[in-house]
């Protein structure tokens, strides 16, 4: 994959590169170094697309690489490039507009859209362009979606639009098709430590939280600021262990409990479930005594179901929390989905 995607609109910023050092071009980045690579080739060869998409799991880094591309950006040809850098960190550049849900979950109106589009239609204040990004992309109304699609189609030339959602399966094919993808993959535990570590944190619980966080950035600072997060995954899995050894009644009334949290809940408690059931997996099929799995408070968990569980029941059971999360994020109604999942789940008696 190139970064400049077939039908693209570009952005010549082939001088934009020597206003930064790479240090302050990639400010806040953790572990994507490929991506940053690949944008600044872009930016060097004057071919940075106009309008992005950025992909990849919760809390793995895509709006701090937003964040970091915009600053870029808007840094270019600034008076004051410093400065420049500095309000957009703070998201407070006159020339930067960040959409998101009003609250976790909630679909992006297609009034704050428009209103972002009327933004964008006006001359930049300080700078060469204005940048603008959509966080939760895939939360867009649909009249949201259809007003995004005239300005991916026909960008005005100072504008970079970047979207972020979880997949490209979440947007609309016809958004997709109009952006440039960038699939951010999971930062490395070695970069994660190193991060952690670069925060004083002590070498023990920096490798312990980059082993739990499984490449999720943001996910690994928010446990090393907020030791309830690690509380609140410790019972998410704790009530993943219940449920398989629990019967239909019990399992329908968890689901129906499930259901009254905000969508942005249900997808971290099932982001949890899916890792831990891949170390599961992993731990089946690596034939293998030594320990692999990166939920390492849960071994005695992992072990027990690897020895009792066939390996297509894990399989299934991957795939199975995997719909449901893709489903919850195209607005279904959650109670039937998590009983769904929960009557697909597999029984042992704990």
């Amino acid at each position: 994959m190139t970064l400049l995607g077939e039908g693209a609109s570009q952005v010549k910023l082939a001088s934009l590169w020597c206003t930064f050092s790479p240090m302050q071009e990639i400010q806040g980045v953790i572990g994507h170094d490929w991506a940053v690579q690949r944008l600044q080739q872009a930016i060097v060869n004057g071919q940075l697309a106009q309008s992005h998409l950025f992909v990849g799991p919760p809390s793995i880094g895509k709006a701090t690489l937003a964040l970091a591309t915009a600053q870029m950006v808007l840094a270019h040809g600034a008076s004051d490039p410093q400065r420049a850098a500095r309000l957009v960190m703070q998201r407070r550049h006159p020339d930067l507009t960040w959409v998101a849900p009003e609250n976790a979950g909630d679909a992006i109106k297609v009034d704050v859209v428009r209103e972002l589009l009327r933004s964008l239609s006006l001359a930049p204040v300080e700078g060469r362009y204005r940048v603008a990004v959509i966080d939760d992309a895939h939360l867009m109304s649909d009249s949201s979606k259809n007003a995004i699609l005239k300005t991916l189609e026909e960008p005005n030339p100072s504008v970079v639009l970047i979207l972020i959602a979880p997949s490209v399966d979440t947007v609309l094919p016809t958004i997709s098709s109009r952006c440039q993808v960038l699939n951010l993959r999971s930062a490395p535990i070695a970069a994660l430590v190193t991060a952690l570590q670069a925060r004083n944190i002590a070498s023990d619980k920096a490798t312990f939280v980059a082993r739990l966080a499984r490449g999720r950035v943001g996910w690994a600072l928010r446990a090393i600021a907020d030791d309830d997060l690690l509380e609140t995954r410790n019972q998410q899995l704790t009530d993943l262990q219940s449920m398989i050894g629990a019967n239909r009644t019990t399992r329908f009334a968890y689901a129906e409990k499930m259901a009254k949290q905000d969508s942005s809940v249900l997808q971290e408690i099932l982001q949890e479930w899916l890792l831990l059931w891949r170390d599961v997996v992993q731990r089946m099929e690596s034939h293998s005594d030594v320990p692999m799995a990166r939920s390492i408070d849960f071994l005695a968990l992992i072990d027990r179901l690897a020895a009792m569980v066939p390996l297509s029941t894990a399989h299934n059971t991957l795939v199975a929390i995997t719909q449901t999360m893709k489903l919850l994020s195209q607005n279904v109604n959650p109670r039937l989905a998590l009983d769904v999942l929960l009557l697909k789940m597999p029984y042992l008696p704990f």
